[in-house]
Order: structure tokens, then C-alpha cells, then sequence
């Protein structure tokens, strides 16, 4: 029996010094053992992958090993010299990074060998020796041979980034790592060794649970499973919003599940038509218009659940629009308007991140913000003389429509409602008003109320836009009024016999008015959601409560699928973890997002690092934990130019905290005493210069967690 051991593999960080292609390890078990001209060469040099593209590092390594397929190149490695991986101590990546350390592995031959005859020799370079394999054995080399023509695709064109875990997760390998009870700096000369992390194979039993992962991960299991769910998808493809394509741009198609990217399309710039062989239909095919830089001029796409479920392989795609980049972008115009081209009142302005951004609105009514990345959000206040102040949450990507209202129409409307109700409105004058619609069409019959303060009473307006106080429900115009909110961060719930039929967050300021606009639609997407704890991946059981859903949801194993209505609109959530390791905590997430990602964190891990730090307690203030996987970054709250920048702490991605002042891709932040408020926090993204932002109410001594990607 032959026995090939392998030199144990050690990560530094997140790096990879060594991996053994599958395909080879499958060929080293078949391959008749009185062939000649095969030699196995250990390898104990490190060896550094470097790749011209932003290809995940395990497919970086692939694509290496695919162009170097002449055996003597190993001649060559053997006679390089170490290389040195020292990282310098004024570098921003942590220099005590975790190490995993694997026990010796032993591959040996399967009990069930092939005795290879002169026939099976002669078969062997006609490559019918593969059928004469054991089944299992067979498949995972025909999926071996299947992931080589994968990436024997044209991988020159830039690809997006994924998280150092993911890349683990695809090279078969998950890291599970147990979090440190004690606090680790990284670079700080901390010589305390870290927990080790316990590395699971697929196909070997776990030692906790004693369950053979072999049952539910599978490569030949796999590959069948794809065989029978993949498509081949046509569809048009078009390029919008003043965007062209030269020769220093092309299009890139890919199918994007999660967060990690799939299979590479094709595209047909001449009969406008784009082609992509899926081997799932979950995710999103998303398209991009790249320039030489590898900068994101546009980008479009779609859900794979919109497609028809047939049985046919090749199946209609629906049209893709590349649009340019998801900015803040919108119309600002007045409620009563007779000339058609004055859309806007004169001398409007408007502001975006709490005045970062303030601009002087055209007399079309047109505002914006660029330089936004996508799923940003926050709230835009408009105003122009003798009109009220407008607020309204925006999304990037999600053209708004904001009206102002002159101060005369709002007068009129507290004198009316103060006659109706006996009732002053005198120092009251902040006010929510919004319709409510079905895809939009107003609807009738429409209960709606404020859910954080049920005291206010709702106005509804008849068919002559006046306020009616007999009227219990919308009337065909939809309108909706509350006089008197209390400046801050409002929900509204609409309601149809006891049923919810949709919700709107609004930010209220004092002395203006908030726009809450109900959209409701028929149209619904299912959607992955995933509860688990931030540095290790493993799956936890919970209790969320989102916005859009009636009934909690109870997540077992860490994953479950919710069905949300296709708006592009900004909700929350609430995660109560199962046991008291991990706080509660509450999430932001938008309805079309196409999926939904909920990290814990610990409260010991919160609660060490605030005292390793020395940082006060205030028992008024909350806390915001944010994790950003694509880029190194910089945080801030907006309009909080004087907050205490020792209050935001950074950590790399095992938790650990880091000195440099910065944060790095993979890892996040900590903002403690965060004061009770409605607040911006804004991300700077090093890499790309573009800013990611997100709209978040803040209560006292609670934890709020962000996602940026």
C-alpha cells in the first residue's frame, strides 16, 4: 500500500502557503503504480501567488497551476529559496495573526484498487481508465475536470473581492475558530497564543457532533445536484443613463450567490444579448461595465428566482439594464405646481448625510450625490422659502421623488384640524404626511399608525384633499397626516383588517415635515437568511423579528428562507440569539436585498475590549458594531465632529483590535457611547474613495449591527 504524506500547512493570517489541487490528490490514487515519468517532489518552500486580477486567492492559485502544466516547471521550484514572510511592524496588517496549525495528514489508496493490466495501460491515455474507476471515485474527478474548464475561462477581466472565509469555505476547507476570552491586540507584542482553531474536512466526522459531513457535503453528490438544477440563460442587454462601452471598457456577467461570485458569462455586444450557464438557480446574475482600471462605471441585474421553473435547460432571461452607478439621485418638486418646467420652487436646497453633501437645486428639481456605493442610505432635507422643510430616507440606486409644501397649505391644515379636534396645535408644527399605494395606485380603506408613539391620532383627506374627520381609513387619494410627532426616528404600520400592509421609517425634525410614503406590492422574492457568529461561521439558532413579516421568524441551524415584498425601502430587524452567550441585537436590511446576513457578537467581547481600552460607561448611550469586507476604511458619524475618536475602536477579522487607526478588508469596527439619536454612520472606503453610509436610531444601552458591502 502506498502512503503519501503531506508536509503540514501553516496560514499566517489569512494567507495560504500551501494547497494540493484536488485533482492531482484524485490522480495520485488512480494512477497504475508501475507507470514511469511520475514523481512526487515534496514541497517545504513557501511559495507567494500573485495574480494580475482581483480573482479570489484559491482561484488565483488554480489559474496558476492551470498555465504551468509542464512537469519540469517542479524542477524549477526546487531550486528556489525560501522567501521571507515577515510583515514590518509599522504595516496595517496585524503582525500576531492567528496561526492554523494542521495535524499530519495520511491520503492513502482506496481498499477497493484497480489491478491494472497491459489493456488498461494501453486505455489509460484514451482516458477510458476513468470509467473503469469506483462511481464515487469517478464523479469526483469528473468534477475535478469540470472546475478545470471553469477556470479555463477568460479570467484577465477583473472580478469582485470575497471575504477570506468564503475563499476557505470554496476550497473546501472551513476554519471554525473559538473565540478568545481575553483581549488580543494585534501588533501590540502580544506573545499569548490564541485558542487554536478546530479545522473541519468535508467527508470527515466532526469530533463535536460526531456527524460524517460526507452525508450533506459531497463533490459527486454535488455535482449530481447541479447537473439536475443548472440553465443556460439568454437574455437582451442594454446599456442606459448615457453610458457607452469603448474599447478600454468591457462587460462582465456573473451569477452572484451570497455574496460570492459564481460562473462567468458571455456577451453579444452586436445583437445586444447576453448567455450564462448557471449551475443554480439561487442568487442574482449581475452585469457590470468595467473600464481598464477595473472601476464600476454601471451595473444591472436580476434575481434567478424570477425565472419560470420548467424542465427545459435553456430558458428566457429577462432583460438586464445596465445603469451608471447606484447614486443618491432624485426630483425635488413642489406640491402645487402650474408651470410644467418649474418643477421645483425657486432657491431650493438640499442636503444629504447630514450636510456633507448640500447643493442648490435646478429649476427641474433634479439633486444628487455620486461617489455613493450601492445599499448606502440616508436622509435628505429639502427646502425653499416660504415652503416647510421636507425629510425623507433615500436609498442609493432608488430614484427618489420628494414634494415641499408651501407654509400656507400646512397652516390651513392645523387651523382645520384645531377647529375639528378643540385642539391647539400651537408649538406642535412637526408633521408626517404620506399615500399610500398598491404598485403604484393609491389605495382606500388603509388604516395606518405610528408604532412608536400610538397616542397620535391619524388625518384622512376626502375626495377634495381636505381633512375629514369621519373618515377612519385612507379615501381614494391614499393621503395620510400626524400633526405633533416628536422629532426622532418613526415607524408606520398600514394595516387592512388586521393584516399588515406595509411600513415606512421616517426621520422627523423639528418644525419640518417627514415624508412616509406606504408602497405595498404583489410582487414577493424569497430570500436566504443566515444567523451566525461573526468570527467563526458557525451557525446559530434565533428569533427574528423583521419589519415586512407578521410572525417572527424562528431560525434553526443557523439558516431559513422569508418571503419580502420587492420594495426598495429601509427596514429593521430585531435577532434575539438563542442562550445568553450572544446580545441582542438590531439590524438594518433592505426588502430587496437577495440576501440576508446576521453576524452575533459576544457580549464579553464587547464588554473586554471597552474595559482593556479604559473607555467610560454611559449608561444613555448604545453601541454599533459594523463589519466592512471589501476594502481597508475609516469611520465617522456624521455631524458629530467632536465625538471622541478613542470611542471608535478597529478590528481585523478574528476580533482582534487593531493600533493603526484604520480599518482593514475583512475586518470592522466599534463605536461605543454612541449617543441617543438618529444617526449617520459613514464609511470611507480607502481603496475606492466612495462612501458607504447607513441611517440608524440608536437607544440607550442597545447593540445595533451593520453590515457594509
Amino acid at each position: 500500500m502506498t502512503i503519501l504524506k503531506i508536509k503540514r500547512l501553516s496560514l499566517q493570517g489569512m494567507r495560504l502557503k500551501r494547497i494540493i489541487p484536488l485533482a492531482v490528490l484524485a490522480l495520485s490514487f488512480c494512477w497504475p503504480s508501475h507507470l514511469g515519468g511520475l514523481k512526487f517532489i515534496p514541497i517545504y518552500e513557501a511559495l507567494t501567488i500573485k495574480a494580475q486580477k482581483n480573482s479570489p486567492p484559491h482561484i488565483a492559485f488554480e489559474e496558476v497551476l492551470e498555465s504551468e502544466k509542464d512537469l519540469s516547471e517542479w524542477a524549477r521550484i526546487e531550486q528556489l529559496k525560501p522567501l521571507t514572510l515577515a510583515v514590518e511592524r509599522n504595516s496595517s496588517t496585524p503582525v500576531f495573526s492567528k496561526k492554523v496549525a494542521l495535524p499530519e495528514m495520511v491520503l492513502q489508496k482506496s481498499v477497493e484498487r484497480i489491478n491494472f493490466d497491459s489493456q488498461n495501460v494501453a486505455e489509460a491515455d484514451s482516458g477510458q481508465w476513468i470509467d473503469q474507476l469506483p462511481a464515487k471515485q469517478a464523479l469526483r474527478l469528473q468534477e475535478a475536470q469540470r472546475r478545470s474548464e471553469v477556470l479555463g475561462q477568460d479570467w484577465t477581466v477583473p472580478t469582485w473581492s470575497d471575504m477570506a472565509k468564503e475563499v476557505l469555505e470554496k476550497s473546501g476547507v472551513l476554519v471554525h475558530s473559538a473565540p478568545a476570552k481575553n483581549v488580543y491586540v494585534a501588533g501590540a507584542g502580544n506573545k499569548t497564543q490564541l485558542p487554536g482553531p478546530k479545522v473541519q474536512f468535508p467527508g470527515k466526522p466532526s469530533a463535536e457532533t460526531g456527524v460524517d459531513n460526507e452525508s450533506s457535503f459531497s463533490p459527486a453528490n454535488s455535482l449530481i445536484e447541479e447537473r439536475a438544477l443548472g440553465k443556460s440563460i439568454v437574455g437582451p442587454l442594454e446599456i442606459t443613463g448615457g453610458l457607452a462601452i469603448t474599447n478600454e471598457h468591457h462587460i462582465e456577467i456573473r451569477r452572484n450567490d451570497e455574496g460570492v461570485l459564481k460562473e462567468l458569462g458571455r456577451v453579444d455586444l452586436i445583437k445586444g444579448l447576453y448567455n450564462i450557464d448557471v449551475e443554480d438557480t439561487s442568487g442574482s446574475v449581475v452585469a457590470r461595465l468595467v473600464d481598464k482600471d477595473g472601476k464600476t462605471l454601471g451595473e444591472g441585474s436580476f434575481k434567478l428566482s424570477r425565472l419560470i421553473s420548467s424542465e427545459e435547460k435553456s430558458v428566457q432571461g429577462p432583460a438586464i439594464k445596465i445603469a451608471p452607478r447606484p447614486d443618491f439621485a432624485g426630483i425635488i418638486a413642489s406640491a402645487y405646481n402650474s408651470k410644467p418646467n418649474d418643477v421645483a420652487p425657486s432657491s431650493t436646497r438640499a442636503t444629504f448625510v447630514k450636510g456633507v453633501s448640500e447643493i442648490s437645486v435646478k429649476k427641474d428639481g433634479y439633486a444628487s450625490m455620486d461617489n455613493v456605493a450601492k445599499g448606502s442610505s440616508t436622509v435628505l432635507r429639502a427646502a425653499a422659502p416660504n415652503h416647510l422643510q421636507t425629510s425623507a430616507i433615500i436609498l442609493s440606486g432608488a430614484e427618489f421623488k420628494t414634494q415641499l409644501f408651501p407654509e400656507s397649505m400646512i397652516n390651513a391644515l392645523l387651523d382645520i384640524v384645531s377647529q375639528q379636534r378643540n385642539q391647539s396645535f400651537e408649538n406642535h408644527e412637526t408633521i408626517i404626511w404620506g399615500k399610500v399605494s398598491l404598485d403604484g395606485k393609491t389605495v382606500s380603506g388603509i388604516e395606518v399608525s405610528v408604532e412608536s408613539d400610538p397616542s397620535l391620532v391619524p388625518i384622512y383627506f376626502n375626495q377634495f384633499m381636505l381633512p375629514d374627520p369621519t373618515l377612519k381609513s385612507t379615501g381614494e387619494n391614499g393621503l395620510y397626516a400626524f400633526i405633533g410627532a416628536n422629532p426622532g426616528f418613526h415607524s408606520l404600520l398600514a394595516v387592512r383588517s388586521n393584516a399588515i400592509f406595509g411600513y415606512m421609517n421616517v426621520v422627523v425634525d423639528e418644525g419640518a415635515l417627514a415624508e412616509g410614503n406606504i408602497d405595498a406590492t404583489i410582487r414577493n422574492e424569497s430570500v436566504p437568511l443566515r444567523v451566525f457568529d461573526a468570527f467563526t461561521g458557525e451557525a446559530k439558532n434565533a428569533v427574528v423579528t423583521l419589519q415586512s413579516l407578521t410572525n417572527d421568524v424562528n431560525v434553526e441551524n443557523g439558516v431559513t428562507t422569508v418571503t419580502l415584498p420587492s420594495i426598495a425601502r429601509i427596514g429593521m430587524m430585531r435577532v434575539q440569539p438563542e442562550g445568553s452567550d450572544y446580545v441582542a441585537a438590531r439590524y438594518l436590511y433592505n426588502d430587496t436585498d437577495s440576501f440576508l446576513h446576521l453576524p452575533l457578537v459576544q457580549w464579553p467581547w464587547l464588554n473586554s475590549i471597552k474595559t482593556y481600552l479604559k473607555i467610560d460607561d454611559t449608561p444613555t448611550s448604545g453601541f454599533i458594531v459594523g463589519f466592512v469586507p471589501d476594502e481597508d476604511f475609516e469611520v465617522h458619524l456624521a455631524a458629530y465632529d467632536n465625538f471622541e475618536s478613542r470611542f471608535i475602536v478597529y478590528f481585523d477579522m478574528q476580533g482582534r483590535i487593531l493600533q493603526t487607526g484604520k480599518g482593514i478588508a475583512g475586518g470592522g469596527f466599534i463605536i461605543y457611547n454612541v449617543p441617543e439619536d438618529t444617526h449617520e454612520v459613514v464609511v470611507l472606503g480607502q481603496r475606492s474613495g466612495r462612501i458607504y453610509s447607513r441611517v440608524l436610531p440608536v437607544d440607550a444601552n442597545s447593540l445595533s449591527v451593520l453590515s457594509f458591502r
